[in-house]
């Protein structure tokens, strides 16, 4: 019996746990969007998800101005770093986010916001990230 004892408790210290964050993997919007009465977000379903060692994301699709709604994409984020345009590479951090635009013409923008503090972080943007997003959003025009 004090082998066993022994046994486990040394499989217990020698076990390795690795911890994943789970995030939110869905399409939704925020505001008065058009097709929210025909069209049900997928970011209702929390078995749309995905695990990640890094950070969730939630991506803001920048509209035209006078567009009362802002749709997003959120997800897993696998990586430390993000080329927020052409010439700039940012490393990630929690409760940030970052204008990103592509190489094309015309340029489209979007807005990478990331959290790693709880899972299902990307459900939502916190109360502090919002004034930040929607002033960096009213920058942009």
């Amino acid at each position: 019996m004090k082998l066993f004892a022994f046994t486990f408790t040394a499989l217990l210290l020698n076990l390795k746990t690795t911890f994943s964050l789970k995030c939110h993997q869905c399409n939704g919007w925020l505001g008065s969007y058009p097709l929210r009465f025909t069209q049900a977000s997928t970011c209702d379903n929390r078995n749309n998800h995905c695990e990640t060692n890094n950070y969730c994301v939630r991506i803001l699709d920048t509209m035209n101005p006078g567009v009362e709604y802002v749709t997003f994409k959120s997800d897993c984020y696998y990586q430390a770093n993000l080329q927020v345009n052409p010439q700039n590479l940012s490393y990630v951090q929690s409760g940030s986010c970052f204008p990103y635009q592509d190489g094309s013409a015309p340029v489209k923008r979007w807005f990478y916001c990331f959290c790693n503090d709880r899972d299902y972080c990307n459900t939502s943007i916190t109360a502090s990230l919002f004034p930040v997003t929607i002033m960096m959003i009213l920058k942009c025009f």
